[in-house]
């Protein structure tokens, strides 16, 4: 109910920006000229900037040999910058009939958010309580970009693999573990956060002589689904160098050891650098970048060592990373850990001002999901 209010909203907010501006170009239309187009309903928003590669690779594949071009102009190496988990489970669904790679993408997000949303319970039921799980999976759903959630965007597929994975290892059931991880590591880079994890808990496991063979087991199966990706993309594309670079030259995204950030934090913070276009959404991404610290150093004093891991590393590799800033709060969406502490907080709440504080978070997340694109025209 939460998402459907939240995009209730979006909805409305995407239809008067389109009365106001009906020319206004904001998307990008995937081509090799990438030529930027009008919107045309709020669903554009879901099936946008990374949603066009996956929704197109669902439909056709990751297509042919390197140094071709698809029949937008675009190489077909470009689609092999993008993990294959997520269009792998859209690509059946678009055989049936009526069924295209968007909506077969759509369709998967819908049924990941659901896996995702009870994991989270799952977990804050472990941690703390039945509420507290309910909670936990609340929160996630109004957060902010959450819009992503119902896109065609991983996000959702990859919590919903984070959540089983770290749940896994609450229960230190080390093959489930691995094997999530391993499969998590076949959806996004930023799984090396999660794979990361479970090598450290595995590591730990072992040196205390818990769980016999199962941990070094998990230590073998978690890198393997990122690894074997790498390798076989880097192979296609001639090396692991050629690989990277296509990422940076095409796509600006690589490792800057957080210079970016730090450069828009600081530019806010004396005043420069900004222009009335891009400085709201600056400054509301590294509010929810802030928001996110300190909900992280609330969780490290007294949430589970696991799950404080994985948090600390889902937010470096977002803090670390060159992307534009206003996809921050996307990439900010998996590190639901932190999300535990309001939860816990509203667990203790009362009905009624439960009803207040999610209904208001609801309206502002779906704000927030029809500005971004819509009215700001900024990357999702």
């Amino acid at each position: 109910m939460l998402r459907v209010l939240s995009l209730e909203v979006m909805y409305l907010l995407a239809s008067h920006a389109h009365t106001r501006d009906p020319g206004r170009q904001v998307y990008p239309d995937g081509t090799i000229n990438n030529q930027w187009r009008t919107f045309t309903s709020f669903l554009d928003a879901l099936v946008a900037w990374d949603a066009r590669w996956y929704s197109k690779i669902a439909e056709h594949g990751l297509g042919g040999p390197v140094g071709a071009v698809d029949a937008d102009g675009v190489p077909y190496e470009l689609r092999l910058m993008f993990f294959p988990l997520y269009p792998w489970l859209a690509r059946p669904l678009t055989y049936l009939p009526g069924v295209s790679g968007v909506t077969a993408c759509l369709i998967v997000s819908f049924f990941s958010a659901i896996a995702a949303a009870w994991g989270l319970y799952a977990i804050g039921r472990h941690v703390h309580s039945h509420r507290a799980g309910i909670m936990l999976a609340a929160v996630w759903a109004v957060a902010p970009a959450a819009l992503t959630q119902n896109g065609a965007f991983t996000e959702s597929l990859f919590t919903a693999l984070s959540a089983w994975t770290l749940y896994a290892l609450l229960k230190e059931r080390w093959l489930i573990a691995g094997l999530l991880a391993g499969i998590s590591g076949l959806s996004r880079p930023t799984a090396a956060a999660l794979i990361g994890t479970v090598g450290l808990a595995a590591l730990v496991a072992a040196a205390r002589r818990r769980g016999g063979w199962r941990p070094y087991a998990a230590m073998v199966l978690a890198p393997a689904g990122l690894l074997a990706y790498v390798a076989y993309a880097s192979a296609k594309l001639g090396g692991v160098d050629r690989f990277f670079e296509t990422h940076q030259n095409t796509f600006g995204a690589w490792w800057d050891y957080g210079q970016s950030t730090w450069q828009v934090v600081t530019d806010i913070m004396i005043g420069v650098g900004e222009d009335n276009a891009t400085k709201p959404i600056r400054i509301l991404s590294v509010l929810m970048l802030a928001g996110y610290l300190v909900l992280f150093a609330l969780l490290a004093r007294r949430g589970p060592w696991q799950l404080t891991v994985f948090a600390a590393a889902t937010l470096v590799l977002a803090a670390g990373s060159h992307a534009h800033i206003s996809m921050m709060g996307r990439h900010l969406l998996p590190a639901f850990a932190v999300l535990l502490v309001p939860a816990i907080a509203l667990a203790r709440a009362r009905n009624r001002d439960l009803v207040i504080v999610l209904g208001a978070l609801g309206l502002l997340s779906g704000w927030y999901a029809g500005w971004l694109p819509f009215i700001s025209g900024q990357a999702i």
